[in-house]
């Protein structure tokens, strides 16, 4: 019977996904709200249908190849194999075991998508003039990604292994210590993100002395923020997008500028993005983002915990009984579903954020730079300007672009 569960959630969510991917690539065609029917000209536009067309259509062949593949891991016992082969390595570590289990289903799914990957921004955002990567750099961000997501994986595992054989028989702490281990990883990923991860991969120089550098301090501490370090991050050399971001926690931040930011958008524009960060943490968005981060964590823990403690699912598989990696793997199937639902209601809550953000932006910086900053940062970054209704409840955290700029406007 859970065989059968199982092979249907994963052909469920994968039409679901299907469905309302090509419900949004249909909505394209539909005309644009009058706010934004100015931010792209129509050669613009008619190139923008075209980059969305085919980004779509590769991103419609990956999911059709990994749900592929998951299925047929599933009916041909290919898990089986994982098993016995991750035992032969490490015979004594039930701990390593369970790790190389993991890894080996990882290392698979990172393998299939890379030639995806390589033709989006060889091909694709090289045609249309967003790719500045080069293979070289490509090829060493694989290598930089896998290691990092392997070290952090790895060590996600083990840690829920050691507490697995240590409460075997009382699963309610084994949940929690689960439950605590994913929000300690979460706390130390965003504190050395820029002290880490994001050196790994991009390098910072610092922001000059100069007046945005002073302005963007003394915004800071009317505010009641200190500013550690103003940093400018080469984004440049992989694309030419926008972006920017704070780093830290506390009273205490970082904030990195993509160059290509810095070059596209005026100093008060770039004001008006930093203010809207500031309006997150204002309102404490980031702790509550946490919060909901924790709940979700300790319901992430209650369904592993439920697998695990279900004997049939792994008997209908072929596994032994209880096998933690096996159960990782039918987690990240069977709460689907419900993640789906958990996704819109954390989607709701960030958008209504980012429209109290917006308008803590426009108490500290003029509306109209922020105006004309969400304009130029959607014009840069090729963003759909009319999402279909149900694909925005599902994938967006923040508003369409439409929905903010008449939310600015009617600001006092």
């Amino acid at each position: 019977m859970y065989f059968f569960i199982v092979i249907g959630i994963v052909f469920l969510m994968f039409l679901l996904d299907l469905v309302v991917t090509i419900l949004n690539y249909q909505y394209r065609n539909k005309p644009l709200p009058e706010k934004v029917k100015d931010i792209y000209d129509e050669d613009s536009y008619t190139k923008w249908l075209s980059y969305n067309m085919e980004q779509t259509k590769l991103g419609l062949i990956q999911k059709t190849v990994s749900f592929g593949v998951v299925i047929i891991f599933l009916v041909l016992d290919l898990f089986v194999i994982f098993h016995e082969t991750s035992v032969s390595i490490f015979p004594q570590s039930i701990t390593l075991q369970t790790g190389l289990f993991v890894i080996i289903y990882f290392t698979v799914h990172t393998i299939i998508g890379i030639p995806f990957e390589y033709y989006s921004t060889f091909v694709i955002e090289e045609k249309y003039g967003f790719n500045k990567t080069t293979k070289k750099t490509f090829v060493k961000d694989q290598f930089k990604n896998y290691l990092l997501m392997f070290a952090l994986l790895f060590g996600l595992i083990s840690a829920i292994s050691a507490l697995y054989q240590t409460f075997v028989d009382d699963i309610i702490y084994m949940m929690l210590g689960a439950w605590l281990t994913l929000v300690l990883l979460t706390l130390t990923i965003a504190y050395l993100n820029t002290k880490v991860f994001v050196k790994i991969f991009n390098k910072l120089t610092p922001l000059p002395d100069g007046e945005l550098k002073d302005r963007i301090i003394d915004m800071a501490n009317n505010v009641g923020f200190q500013i550690k370090a103003i940093s400018i991050m080469d984004a440049s050399k992989r694309s030419t997008k926008l972006n920017a971001f704070f780093s830290g926690m506390g009273k205490t931040r970082e904030v990195v500028l993509f160059d290509t930011l810095k070059e596209k958008l005026t100093d008060d524009e770039i004001l008006s993005v930093l203010a809207h960060e500031f309006g997150h943490m204002v309102h404490k968005d980031i702790p509550k983002m946490m919060i909901q981060r924790s709940v979700i964590y300790l319901v992430f823990a209650a369904v592993l915990a439920l697998i695990l403690s279900t004997n049939q699912l792994f008997i209908d598989f072929n596994m032994p009984i209880g096998h933690l990696g096996f159960g990782v793997i039918l987690f990240t199937i069977l709460y689907e579903p419900i993640g789906l639902l958990i996704s819109m209601l954390t989607n709701y809550l960030s958008r209504k954020a980012e429209y109290k953000a917006d308008a803590y932006s426009c108490q500290l910086i003029d509306k109209k730079h922020m105006l004309s900053a969400l304009r130029k940062l959607v014009k840069e970054n090729f963003s759909n300007l009319n999402p279909h209704p149900l694909y925005e409840k599902i994938h967006y955290s923040h508003p369409k672009i439409a929905d903010r700029l008449s939310a600015i406007e009617k600001l006092t």
